[in-house]
Formats: structure tokens, sequence, C-alpha cells
């Protein structure tokens, strides 16, 4: 501040008339970034609504996530993703800051897809997508999820996962939680079932919360991928120990 004070004051002493503004403009400038992997969920049908998450790295403090952009190529069976960031001016702390996005793919038609950085160039991963079974958008009713997290009992190393949520009346129950494990992606589907004849089923909030206890051996970065009554699944980055 007291540097941009000093330059200030000798353009004044010069005549020229300027704003701090017009030396670090407030707008920041949005560039395209690259973002080096990403983590994909299986099981999505061709009606499915299908979504992977995108992980990189920023060089310094001065840049934000921002928009993103995809192109799918039915032809040659790719989807390019363009991230972009915000770059804006100002003092940067030369730190590394990771960052991940959620990107929404929308429902694709059977095949499988390799996943490219459009800044790179470079093929990722690759997605498949099935062909649906049944005309109902999910194979299974699920829960209507509100979050999803994964603790860990700091002395036995075992991890526990919690999902919440809130049925709408009193005749929706849980059935079973199914996981799926990869090498980087956990899926987890909370199925549950209406049971009509049940008495007293009316209309009602009923919160929940259900535990299961996952796989051994776990350790590292992974996506948390939840399924929802409502299509929008709970996609989240988890740090194993």
């Amino acid at each position: 501040m007291k540097t941009l004070n000093i330059l200030l004051a000798l353009l004044a002493i010069n005549g020229t008339s300027i704003m701090a503004n017009d030396i670090f403009p407030t707008s920041p400038e949005t560039i395209n970034v690259s973002f080096g992997k990403s983590y994909v969920p299986v099981g999505f049908d061709d009606n499915d609504r299908t979504q992977i998450t995108i992980e990189g790295s920023f060089p310094n403090t001065c840049y934000k996530v921002g928009p993103y952009a995809t192109k799918v190529d039915l032809k040659t069976q790719t989807i390019n993703v363009q991230q972009q960031a915000y770059r804006y001016n100002g003092i940067c702390l030369q730190m590394i800051v990771p960052f991940n996005q959620v990107i929404d793919l929308g429902i694709l038609p059977k095949g499988e897809y390799k996943i490219i950085d459009a800044t790179t160039g470079k093929a990722l991963s690759s997605i498949r997508i099935d062909q649906a079974t049944k005309s109902e958008a999910d194979e299974f009713l699920y829960a209507p999820m509100t979050d999803a997290y994964i603790s860990t009992d700091p002395e036995t190393g075992i991890h526990t996962l919690a999902v919440l949520g809130a049925f709408s009346d009193r005749c929706t129950v849980f059935e079973d939680i199914k996981v799926n494990y990869t090498s980087d992606v956990i899926v987890v589907q909370p199925i549950v079932k209406h049971i009509a004849d049940r008495r007293n089923c009316g209309q009602q909030k009923v919160r929940f919360v259900k535990t299961v206890q996952l796989k051994d051996g776990l350790t590292g970065l992974y996506l948390l991928h939840v399924r929802s009554m409502n299509g929008q699944a709970i996609n989240k980055m988890v740090d194993l120990p």
C-alpha cells in the first residue's frame, strides 16, 4: 500500500490523474486451466444424470475456481472438459492451492467415453454408460439425501460412513445401503422402499441418520459419490488416514 501511495503521488505531481483501480483492475481475468485428474463413479445408465469430479491445483492464491464447459463428441466417443479460473490482481501468495469441481455431463447415450482435459488435450480417464434396463430414472428408489461424511476411529482405523436426509412421510423406510469401491471412488446407493399400507402414513418430515462400516484398507483421497432420490447426487472429496 505504501508503494502504491508513492506511485500515485508521483503521478499527481506530473499532472496525471489515475486511480488505484487503473493500476490493479478489480475485475479478474478468466483463463483456461488444466485439472490433471478426474474421478469417475461407476454405474451410470443412458437415462441417468451423469456426473464426474475433476481435481487440479493453482500456482498461487490469486486464482479462484471459475466456470467449466463440456463438449461431447459421439463420433469419437470423447468428452472434452474445459475448466476455467478467475485470476485476480494484487498480492499473490506463492503456494499450491488445490481445487475440485463437479462436472455435470447430463444424460449421455450408451458407450464408453474418454475424459479429456481440453487445456492440455490429455485423456485422463474413461467413463462407461450402460443401457438402462427399465424406464424408471434409477434401478432403485434412493433416499432423499442432504449430506454424507466419513468418520475414522483414531484407535482402530475403522471408517464409518454416515448418510443424512429426511423423508417426507412415514411410509418410506431404508432397505439397504450398497457401497461400491474403485481405486479412487466410493459409490453409495442408499436404497429405500415405500410401504403403502403402513399405518399412520401421513405427510411428515422424518429425519434420518444411517451409518455403515466401510471395508478395511481405505487410505488416501477418494471421491465420495452418494446417489439421491431427486437425482442430485452428493459428491465430496474425502481424505482417509
